[in-house]
């Protein structure tokens, strides 16, 4: 089994993470809600140093979590990933972004900070946690590469691309690609006439491709992604068209 390789992570490579955590931490303090920061603070991410998985695990085990980080050398397919949510099982990155751009814009895919800071904290509430392994469930259960593609689109549009209604009635990012990117973030924030309610169908007639939106769904509570989940489990995956190279890229 693929192991983090921690000893060889330079120096430069600590100093992005020590940037990239300090710049956005500061930058995401007021719109990000309180249940993200108190997954940083349960897991104890700090900006002086890059995650050790097996702490990290053990920071879950603390929190009486069942999910496990298990580390991958490059990003997984679709249905790999959904496949390891089914088992409580969170795939992180080990690769980190070459350096932090000026705009701290994420080069090429998805890297250990976007999985391990803007993603991970997230998982500690029930919420995430529970419509992660429900979704990953179903994967299991439609196996056609159409069907993996229509969890991936929901998955990417609310864990990814969404964003969250706080306590206060404030729309906050809540998805990992918005967190993990400043100018992403900051302008999913901006583009008020393209937020829209967080409605199943809509999701999931809307393509997803990585880098790209054009509009952005907004979680009223954490409590809708149990309605998500619960509506797919009980009228099943709609009829949506799907290209065949969607279908190839999902499988």
């Amino acid at each position: 089994m693929y192991q983090q390789p921690y000893h060889l992570y330079s120096i430069q490579q600590q100093q992005t993470w020590n940037i990239l955590y300090t710049k956005r931490s500061e930058a995401l303090s007021a719109v990000v809600s309180a249940p993200f920061w108190a997954g940083v603070n349960a897991l104890e991410l700090k900006a002086y140093f890059i995650p050790d998985f097996q702490k990290l695990n053990f920071h879950l085990r603390e929190q009486k979590s069942e999910w496990e980080v298990v580390a991958v050398e490059e990003p997984l397919r679709p249905r790999q990933v959904l496949a390891k949510w089914a088992k409580q099982k969170f795939p992180a990155v080990t690769s980190l972004r070459l350096h932090p751009d000026a705009d701290l814009r994420l080069q090429g895919n998805k890297d250990l900070f976007q999985d391990v800071f803007s993603q991970l904290p997230w998982l500690l509430q029930p919420e995430v946690a529970n419509f992660m392994e429900r979704i990953g469930q179903l994967s299991l259960h439609y196996k056609d590469p159409a069907a993996t593609e229509l969890l991936w689109r929901l998955a990417q549009h609310v864990l990814g691309n969404g964003l969250l209604r706080d306590q206060d009635g404030k729309v906050t990012l809540f998805g990992a690609y918005l967190l993990s990117n400043a100018p992403e973030g900051e302008a999913a924030l901006k583009r008020e006439n393209a937020w829209q309610p967080a409605v199943l169908e809509e999701i999931l007639g809307q393509p997803y491709k990585f880098g790209e939106t054009d509009r952005y769904f907004v979680l009223e509570s954490l409590s809708d992604l149990d309605s998500l989940a619960t509506q797919l489990e009980k009228d099943g995956l709609p009829l949506v068209e799907i290209s065949t190279q969607l279908q190839l890229i999902a499988g």
